[in-house]
């Protein structure tokens, strides 16, 4: 986890690393696209997380930035991260003016950090969404949690158990009063005994299932026949994660675990 994330044209690079080599100097780590990020397979999903990761966005703006279409996505991606963000014209500031405005903002910077992370199970008599997902996908999944969130609909996922009570129980009974369930398909959810448990006791109950893929998985013949056919979004295929929101919210009845503000507002 760095602490900064830099957002860049590769042109720039030549003026934009020394000013990140003066922060770094400073005690503050930087995540540098292709120095950092390798513009492999799955690059864009390794952005995603960095930026959701980080205290602060710093965007070097150029006009090779504003050409760059890799830019862009990672611009809506800080945007929709809520993060604060400092925006620099390259070559118009000296490494010194960058770091002292961002020693100046730092502290800002992780109080709305620690805001905007901070995402809490629902708790309440109104329909949810129970999301089930392997704790190995953890930080992916939170990222789509508080995307939700935002968006006006009532999530719970498991952190929400209370102490001392027993957990199968406390997990069967949030299912049975959910609205909806989110399974958050990967190869971790299916080598986890308590996410299938959680998917087939959904599927007995009759709930509404909406998976979501977090990347490219094989399903076994036994979930296939019985989930291969339903409604899906494929999140990692989206390069745009609104466009993944826009096509959630069109799922069949979803709608119920929305709250009635946040539709009315969608619908201006």
């Amino acid at each position: 986890m760095k602490d900064i994330y830099i957002c860049s044209s590769n042109i720039d690079r030549s003026k934009v690393l020394p000013i990140v080599e003066m922060i770094e100097a400073s005690g503050l780590s930087c995540c540098v696209p292709k120095r950092d990020i390798g513009f492999e397979f799955g690059w864009e999903q390794k952005v995603t997380d960095a930026i959701n990761e980080a205290t602060l966005i710093l965007y070097f703006e150029s006009p090779a930035s504003r050409r760059s279409f890799r830019l862009k996505k990672e611009l809506l991606e800080a945007k929709n991260s809520g993060l604060l963000q400092l925006v620099f014209e390259v070559g118009a500031v000296s490494s010194e003016e960058v770091l002292a405005s961002v020693r100046d903002k730092m502290s800002e910077a992780r109080k709305i950090r620690d805001n905007v992370s901070a995402i809490v199970p629902y708790s309440g008599d109104e329909p949810y969404i129970f999301a089930s997902y392997s704790h190995m996908d953890k930080d992916r999944v939170f990222h789509i949690i508080r995307l939700l969130q935002r968006r006006g609909y009532r999530v719970w996922f498991d952190e929400g158990v209370d102490p001392g009570t027993e957990w199968e129980d406390n997990i069967a009974e949030h299912l049975a009063a959910a609205g909806y369930l989110i399974p958050f398909f990967s190869k971790n959810f299916f080598g986890s005994q308590n996410c299938n448990d959680e998917l087939f006791y959904a599927r007995e109950l009759g709930l509404n299932i909406l998976p979501v893929y977090l990347e490219e998985v094989e399903l076994d013949p036994g979930i296939a026949m019985r989930f291969g056919r339903r409604q899906a979004l494929f999140f990692h295929k989206y390069n745009d994660v609104n466009q993944f929101l826009i096509k959630l919210d069109t799922a069949k009845d979803i709608a119920v675990c929305r709250s009635e503000d946040a539709k009315q507002e969608g619908q201006r």
